[in-house]
C-alpha cells in the first residue's frame, strides 16, 4: 500500500513536508489560475499575531511573470540590491575584522546585484505578502506561517518555491511601497517565487532526528 497518498491522489502531510525543497531554477511554463489560487488560499488562513485577520491586515500582492509590474518590480529590487552590495563592500573595507564572519554573504550579495535573481526572470509568479505592524511585533512570524502554508501547498501541487529574503529590505524602499500603494512604515514585507521547476526537485534528506530533540523530563 502506498502511503504516500492518499485516497483522492494527494499527498499526505507527513510526505509533503519531507517533499518540501526550496528550488533555485525554474522553467518558464506558468502554473495554471487554480494552482495558484490554492496557494494563496493557504496564506490567508495562515496564522496571524495580534488582531483578528483581515483584508487591512495582510494583503497578498501578485505579480505574473512578462507583466509591466513584473518588471518594475524585479528592477526596483535589483537596485536595492545594488546599493546593498556596496554598502556592505565598504562597511568591510573599513571594517576588516567582520570579514570572516560576513564575507560569504557579501561575496554572494555581489554576484546577485550583477546577475539578478533568476527566480525574479523565470518563476511563473512572483508575491509579496504586507503584514500591518502591531504591537507586540509579531508580524514576520505571522509572514512565515504563511510562506511556509504557501510553500507546503505549492509542493503538494508539485509546484516549486523559493522564498526570497530581500523582499524583507524593500519595506523601507520608496518605490517598492508605492508600487505596492502601501505606506512605509506600516507594514513588514516578504515573499516567494512560484512556479514549474526546470529540473527535478532532489529526494528528500533522511534525518537521524532523534540528534535534534531534547526530552527535558529526561534532563
Amino acid at each position: 500500500m502506498n502511503t504516500d497518498k492518499i485516497d483522492n491522489g494527494k499527498k499526505n502531510l507527513d510526505q509533503i513536508v519531507k517533499d518540501r525543497r526550496s528550488t533555485r531554477n525554474f522553467s518558464k511554463e506558468i502554473p495554471n489560475e487554480e494552482d495558484l489560487m490554492n496557494i494563496l488560499k493557504s496564506c490567508i488562513y495562515a496564522p496571524c499575531g495580534g488582531a483578528e485577520l483581515s483584508p487591512e491586515k495582510r494583503k497578498i500582492f501578485v505579480f505574473k511573470q512578462g507583466t509591466e509590474n513584473m518588471t518594475k518590480a524585479r528592477e526596483i529590487i535589483l537596485s536595492q540590491v545594488k546599493k546593498s552590495a556596496k554598502m556592505m563592500n565598504r562597511m568591510l573595507i573599513f571594517l576588516p575584522f567582520l570579514r570572516k564572519k560576513m564575507g560569504t554573504f557579501a561575496k554572494k550579495l555581489k554576484m546577485i546585484s550583477e546577475n539578478g535573481i533568476p527566480a525574479l526572470t523565470d518563476a511563473g509568479y512572483f508575491i509579496v505578502i504586507a503584514e500591518k505592524k502591531g504591537f507586540p511585533p509579531v508580524e514576520n512570524q505571522s509572514i512565515a506561517h504563511a510562506l511556509e502554508n504557501m510553500w507546503l501547498t505549492a509542493t503538494d501541487s508539485d509546484i516549486a518555491f523559493q522564498m526570497l529574503t530581500v523582499v524583507g529590505q524593500m519595506s523601507k524602499n520608496d518605490q517598492f511601497m508605492n508600487l505596492l500603494n502601501l505606506k512605509k512604515g506600516d507594514y513588514t514585507l516578504g515573499g516567494c517565487a512560484i512556479g514549474y521547476p526546470q529540473t527535478s526537485v532532489n529526494k528528500p534528506k533522511d534525518f537521524e532526528f532523534e540528534k535534534f530533540i531534547v526530552l527535558m523530563d529526561e534532563v
